[in-house]
């Protein structure tokens, strides 16, 4: 054998060695927050990672795992780029006919958004009956999977079945299986006024002067604590946040899935409803929030229409009884009992 044929004897061996190689370190890199292999990367980013010295050395690593279906090819801002596909997924790609490989592309090009079955037969052009043939057949290979998009529930949408769906289609934690949960919304809107306030109150608790620690607090579910400006930090979308993911009150699975901006959205929410209202906090933190005075909400667990309903007695209908600002108040004070405001009001009614 000649020292020419015996070097490309090697190489022949070499290659796919050294793809296999590259394809691990790449696929490792590749993985995203998610657990997805999302990730493209250019020739010279390849090259970085592979620790592999130029791009004569690298193209036929990359041709090789591109042919075993490892690789996808892509173009970013007009250059090329690759990505990795699972090689379970690879096995059965380079087996699929021309029409079934045009169609799981188009497929993999939609990403986590998916595409609906109506638009994969336009973007293909393939007859109606190959598309649902071939769609049926990749699901069954595991290839792809159809989500229910929120978007569009009636319309099937199809994405790679090792992708997690993006939030525009599963519509983040308020929606179960593709439906908006009402009861857990409703439910998490509640726990977020009711926590609040209860923070408030705790905190209120503490710094009450002495002359009035014997006195029973009065109504404190309907009013409104107030507080001397630098005296109070209310709590932030964060501290929420932390309260909801630790609380018995939500499943933990549901908690696992909040994030701070879909709490961020239910405390606009409120403060749309009158229920919250936001408050600049003097420690620099941003904002914080209490609840607006007269608000109802419900401790969890209890009935919501036995609560609201409540009379209550004569004293905590009158003014004193649910006074905002009943624990500044006093004879000597810029707030006391003479000049009252809510009295005049009262009386009137």
């Amino acid at each position: 054998m000649s020292a020419a044929a015996k070097e490309e004897d090697e190489e022949k061996v070499s290659v796919p060695n050294a793809s296999d190689a590259l394809y691990v370190i790449i696929a490792a890199a590749s993985v995203d927050e998610n657990g997805a292999r999302s990730k493209v990367f250019q020739q010279d980013e390849l090259l970085q990672l592979g620790s592999i010295a130029n791009t004569r050395e690298l193209m036929p690593l990359v041709q090789f795992l591109a042919q075993k279906g490892l690789f996808r090819t892509v173009k970013v801002g007009g250059k090329l780029g690759w990505s990795v596909r699972p090689r379970e997924a690879a096995r059965q790609i380079v087996n699929l006919d021309r029409d079934e490989k045009t169609i799981y592309e188009i497929i993999e090009e939609a990403h986590t958004t998916g595409i609906w079955t109506r638009d994969l037969k336009k973007k293909t052009s393939i007859a109606q009956n190959v598309v649902q043939k071939a769609l049926s057949k990749m699901e069954k290979g595991n290839l792809i999977k159809s989500v229910k998009s929120v978007k569009a529930p009636a319309q099937r949408t199809y994405m790679l079945s090792h992708l997690s769906p993006s939030e525009d289609v599963t519509g983040n934690s308020f929606f179960d299986a593709g439906d908006l949960d009402e009861s857990f919304r409703d439910e998490l809107l509640n726990l977020i006024v009711f926590w609040v306030r209860t923070d408030i109150e705790d905190i209120a608790s503490s710094t009450r002067p002495k002359y009035r620690s014997l006195r029973p607090d009065l109504e404190t579910d309907h009013t409104q604590l107030l507080y001397r400006a630098g005296t109070h930090s209310y709590p932030t979308a964060e501290e929420i946040h932390q309260f909801l993911t630790t609380s018995s009150a939500i499943k933990p699975t549901k908690a696992a899935s909040l994030t701070v901006a879909e709490i961020q959205g239910c405390i606009d929410v409120l403060i749309w409803d009158d229920k919250l209202e936001p408050i600049r906090r003097h420690d620099g933190a941003g904002w914080g929030y209490r609840t607006v005075r007269g608000v109802s909400f419900k401790p969890p667990g209890s009935v919501f229409e036995e609560f609201e309903e409540a009379v209550g007695t004569g004293l905590t209908q009158a003014p004193c009884g649910h006074c905002p600002v009943f624990d500044l108040c006093h004879d000597s004070g810029p707030i006391n009992a003479a000049e009252c405001v809510y009295f005049e009001q009262w009386l009137k009614v």
